[in-house]
């Protein structure tokens, strides 16, 4: 078996809903979506995203740099393929080059799926058949009210949801609290809630805001402080009792190792994308059971589901309001938790099948880029 083409597209498009957090509003999701195909027809789909900025990076790296150097290989041989676009990438650092790699790889998996006519998670373990599910809202925008959030909780509820993430963040650390405590009782005393900083907190912020958090029955608190700061992050983990999650901004494996190693994170939150495909989000899982830690992936929804259900030391599957492929509108046929439990699909890859007109439709336009861009960072 052999690639013979990968063909690679770019896609730009707000959230379902609009999406703000401590440090950023954003503008616009850009996908990336390759189709790698073999000489026997199987045709595997990858895809990679990025937030706001540099989908069109990435999407020339694959076309112009990685795609060529993974024809003629014998997708079966993913470690290789993995391994020598990382070599060939390595020079640009850690970040854009993972989540061109992601694409492929994804790709690269999604045939072996089909080749071997499984399903994603049972090719990787086939740890469970499903996974408890909790909702993740992105909503820190100033006119937002407690009563608006606490009505969007309601809503949570009515659809099954007994755990919740919110952003958290506001100048006023006593907002936040309230809306802890609030939610809090809204969930009960089998519910959960998770808090999410967005690396909003300085060294010193955390020193002087983490004990009025702490105590207070959280799930996590997600990304206090830069991802950069490892020391900072030991400092608050020995200080506190809350757990830490994080992972979503790390782009290699012994990034996360050295949090590991430091005893600095409780969750880790390896997206699939920002980390270079499955094949290093499966060295990450299992390097995380080695330290008895759970993974809990941020986004990408729909495939990591599938990672979760894979692997034993999986925790929960990430909703995010707005953000999935079936809200985006950008499937076929939906893949949604029902009830608050994912269940991955059952057809052989990862199950996920794109709405090629939807896809055509929001394609990423450069020139159009270029005239309107300005940043979401705040």
């Amino acid at each position: 078996m052999k690639i013979v083409d990968v063909r690679a597209e770019a896609c730009r498009l707000p959230p379902s809903v609009p999406w703000e957090d401590a440090t950023n509003r954003v503008d616009g999701l850009e996908f990336v979506f390759v189709e790698v195909e073999t000489d026997t027809g199987i045709i595997g789909t990858g895809f990679t995203y990025t937030v706001d900025i540099g989908g069109s990076a990435i999407l020339a790296l694959v076309q112009d740099y990685l795609a060529p150097l993974v024809i003629g290989m014998d997708p079966q041989d993913y470690e290789r393929i993995w391994a020598k676009m990382q070599r060939q990438s390595r020079r640009l650092g850690l970040g854009v080059n993972a989540m061109g790699i992601a694409a492929i790889d994804i790709a690269v998996w999604d045939i072996l799926g089909k080749l071997h006519d499984r399903p994603l998670y049972q090719l990787i373990g086939g740890a469970r058949d499903s996974i408890p599910a909790y909702i993740s809202e992105i909503v820190m925008k100033e006119s937002d009210t407690l009563e608006d959030v606490l009505g969007r909780v309601d809503g949570y509820l009515s659809r099954g949801y007994r755990a919740v993430k919110i952003k958290i963040g506001r100048a006023d650390i006593e907002e936040d609290i309230e809306r802890i405590t609030r939610i809090q009782q809204i969930l009960g005393r089998h519910g959960k809630l998770f808090v999410d900083l967005n690396q909003k907190w300085t060294a010193h912020d955390a020193r002087v805001h983490a004990g009025r958090l702490d105590g207070l029955g959280l799930g996590w608190i997600e990304e206090p402080l830069p991802f950069t700061d490892l020391d900072a992050h030991v400092a608050l983990r020995r200080a506190i009792r809350t757990p830490i999650a994080l992972g979503e901004s790390l782009h290699s494996r012994s990034q996360v190792l050295a949090y590991l190693q430091a005893g600095a994170v409780d969750y880790v939150q390896a997206d699939v994308a920002f980390i270079g495909g499955i094949t290093e989000w499966l060295k990450i899982a299992h390097l995380a059971e080695i330290f008895g830690k759970p993974v809990a992936p941020h986004y990408m929804m729909e495939l990591s589901l599938q990672l979760l259900c894979g692997v034993p030391n999986a925790f929960m599957l990430e909703n995010v309001v707005g953000g999935s492929f079936t809200e985006l509108g950008l499937l076929e046929e939906p893949i949604e938790p029902q009830d608050a439990v994912g269940i991955p699909p059952a057809r052989p890859g990862h199950g996920i099948r794109f709405d090629k007109a939807a896809l055509a439709a929001v394609r990423l336009d450069p020139d159009r880029l270029r005239r309107s861009f300005t940043g979401g960072s705040k």
